[in-house]
């Protein structure tokens, strides 16, 4: 019988791709892939610290790996990613783990299985070089998540990850090329590029290659279809990024930027490099390029010395702002950071009510743009991807799912691209009869 292997992933993307990685390698090896709450020999645990409750998430996880090693000695339980690579001594107490592998070396997992490699947690932080991590599938996907970029040199008071995923490091364009050529041969259409700071993308090189370049690269690739970025900060909306825009046929007009916080005084305090003025330009910017275009913010509720007054202002400024959602986390201290001992730290109370008064800014943006959508008859292109409720489905360039009772009219309408998933999200529009 074929020895079995279950994944859990926590996080963002970029941890979801490498854990797709880290799957096809044993899935290469004979493994087959099972539900993590089922019994397996090895369990993978990719974990993540954005958060306590990513913290207790990730522990929580550790655990019931570790029961299934009381069942059977012989399961091994690999633990990585954000959380396991500032805790190491925390997560050794929770009982016994195989391998606890830092975040420069989930590629070499595998090779620590058959004890090819010896185990050497490495501190993130002197890491220099990319590690190349390949994948010739997407685990339940319909489009093929890239990572291009790792990393952060940005150490904003509020945020561990740069302490965990070390200084930005960028994936060698021929790696990146090679990996869309692959996944093109499996009949992926739609690609999204991601990193821990996406638009970092060559600037620590010194060849003068950046995201705008690769991306046309990617797109002279005839099989893509789409092109999709993940979060980008708003300074790094590059002039030759968005000369891209303007050019391509190719790429989706839908943009997360992360915000944080929406007035100039808490953008100051917590280290950002831009003030409100400098956002809505860069909304605006976009928006003249694609004037439909879908945009997400994300925004933090709570953070330290975010007065009442402060406050209003975030909202008063997100009400103002055109936009398409919010993704609202409620600020969480992280141990290491500047926040984290800060002054005029807020209650949780106040925390939960700031994020709710937000999260009610985001659906009433979220229902106007898909009024827009709808009364201008706005072109939709995406994967169709399943029959579901008696609808054909499709998560569109515009970040709009679509629902049409008649696939040969989902066919006329929107671009036809293959069906290869039945996971998705995002928000939502029905179209149907």
């Amino acid at each position: 019988m074929n020895k079995k292997i279950a994944g859990i992933t926590f996080g963002c993307k970029v941890n979801q791709y490498e854990t797709s990685c880290i799957l096809d390698d044993f899935i290469k090896a004979g493994y087959r892939v099972v539900d993590f709450n089922q019994p397996a020999d090895v369990y993978v645990i990719n974990t993540c610290t954005v958060t306590n409750r990513t913290d207790y998430k990730s522990r929580n996880a550790i655990r019931k790996a570790i029961k299934q090693k009381e069942k059977n000695p012989e399961v091994k339980i690999i633990v990585t990613g954000c959380y396991s690579q500032r805790n190491y001594d925390e997560i050794m107490e929770l009982g016994n783990i195989d391998l606890i592998v830092d975040n420069n070396s989930k590629s070499k997992i595998m090779n620590y299985i058959n004890h090819v490699d010896a185990l050497n947690f490495r501190d993130i932080l002197e890491t220099t070089e990319f590690e190349e991590i390949f994948t010739s599938t997407m685990i339940d996907k319909t489009r093929a998540y890239i990572k291009v970029q790792d990393g952060c040199d940005y150490y904003c008071a509020y945020c561990a990850v740069p302490y965990a995923r070390g200084h930005s490091r960028s994936r060698k364009k021929v790696n990146v090329l090679k990996q869309i050529q692959k996944l093109t041969e499996e009949g992926y259409k739609e690609f999204v590029l991601g990193g821990i700071n996406l638009g970092l993308y060559g600037r620590e090189q010194n060849d003068n290659y950046f995201l705008s370049h690769l991306l046309i690269d990617i797109e002279k690739i005839e099989e893509v279809k789409l092109i999709r970025l993940s979060s980008i900060e708003p300074q790094l909306f590059s002039d030759d990024l968005l000369a891209f825009f303007r050019k391509s046929k190719k790429i989706c007009p839908h943009f997360h930027i992360p915000l944080q916080v929406g007035c100039d005084e808490m953008l100051s305090h917590m280290g950002r490099k831009y003030t409100v003025s400098d956002f809505s330009s860069t909304i605006q910017s976009i928006k003249s390029i694609f004037p439909d275009a879908a945009i997400g913010i994300d925004v933090i509720a709570g953070l330290p010395g975010e007065t009442e007054e402060l406050f209003q202002k975030t909202q008063n400024f997100l009400t103002s702002l055109d936009f398409t959602y919010l993704h609202v986390f409620p600020y969480s201290r992280r141990p290491g950071t500047r926040a984290e001992k800060m002054s005029g730290q807020v209650h949780g109370s106040n925390i939960r009510k700031r994020t709710k008064l937000l999260t009610k800014i985001s659906a009433k943006k979220t229902q106007e743009y898909i009024d827009f959508i709808v009364k201008n008859s706005v072109m939709l292109k995406g994967v169709i991807e399943n029959k579901s409720n008696g609808f054909w489905t499709a998560l569109s360039d515009h970040y709009v799912r679509i629902f049409l009772q008649s696939k040969t009219e989902l066919e006329k309408k929107y671009l036809h691209f293959l069906p290869l998933q039945k996971r998705f999200d995002g928000i939502e529009v029905k179209t149907g009869d």
